[in-house]
């Protein structure tokens, strides 16, 4: 039996999922006895660990998503399985960064680098900071509980990209990838939302090294639906791919749009459920 939690698939029994705190009996039943279950991206993790504990099968695989989403969890994730990244160092919340940088005089980060908030998309809350005076007011920012309610951020070594970096999205078995190329004067930030353009043929060796790295990762993690940003030091002979970040929640415009996405990912279950 097939369970479907996703709108857009049909299985042998359809439920929906709501923000509510529990499924019903009658529900955790049906659960129980699916041999595979499909869900949303939106998915809480709550819900998720619910299913899980009950069948072993579920599209996507988020094992390794929730406790390591932002960039503070990403970087967990990284670490834990030996994934290349740029130098980061992480924090709790602006006062464990004063503590330890200000108070107990540990060394910063050797300017410029990167100070990235835990949560927001677009590029915000992402900084280059380039001295002590914009590093003071990064600070500021960043300990503005109603602006950046999670607290946590990260410090990373500035990455020279040369205005561009490369995205690698995993549906199921399918890869698909785009470089985002940034032209704006004075933006470091690659993000479409800040003017970057999509390009499809940038650079195939770099593409094909960006994609060898995210299957690898992907095969130790298990994650089959999520988009990778992958950085490359422009200023050495041979670039190697550094993972930027990896997005469960991901804008599509780079696919194609909606559409040609969702049939990448009707294709991409239809498949797992073959395989199964």
């Amino acid at each position: 039996m097939i369970v479907s939690f996703h709108p857009r698939f049909k299985g042998d029994v359809n439920l929906r999922l709501t923000p509510k705190d529990g499924f019903t009996k009658q529900e955790a039943e049906t659960i129980a006895a699916a041999r595979a279950i499909i869900v949303t991206q939106y998915i809480k993790a709550h819900q998720y660990k619910f299913c899980m504990a009950r069948c072993s099968n579920i599209f996507p695989n988020y094992a390794n998503r929730f406790g390591f989403e932002g960039k503070y969890g990403n970087t967990q994730l990284f670490r834990m399985f030996s994934a290349p990244h740029p130098e980061t160092v992480c924090y709790e919340s602006v006062e464990d960064f004063e503590t330890r940088h200000f108070a107990n005089q540990e060394p910063l980060m050797p300017f410029p680098f990167v100070l990235k908030g835990d949560r927001g998309g677009g590029g915000w809350a992402v900084f280059l900071v380039r001295n002590r005076h914009e590093l003071i007011q990064r600070l500021e920012t960043l300990a503005d509980t109603y602006l950046h309610a999670t607290r946590r951020f990260i410090s990373q070594a500035f990455i020279p990209h040369g205005g561009s970096d490369l995205r690698v999205v995993v549906i199921g078995k399918t890869i698909k990838t785009y470089w985002r190329c940034q032209h704006k004067p004075g933006e470091f930030r690659n993000n479409v939302g800040r003017g970057a353009v999509i390009n499809y043929n940038l650079d195939s060796k770099l593409t094909r090294e960006g994609i060898n790295c995210v299957q690898k990762f992907s095969s130790k993690t298990g994650i089959n639906l999520a988009a990778f940003d992958v950085l490359f030091d422009k200023e050495q002979p041979e670039p190697k791919p550094l993972f930027s970040e990896i997005n469960f929640l991901f804008g599509r415009k780079g696919l194609g749009g909606s559409a040609p996405f969702h049939e990448l990912l009707y294709q991409a279950v239809q498949r797992w459920i073959k395989e199964l």
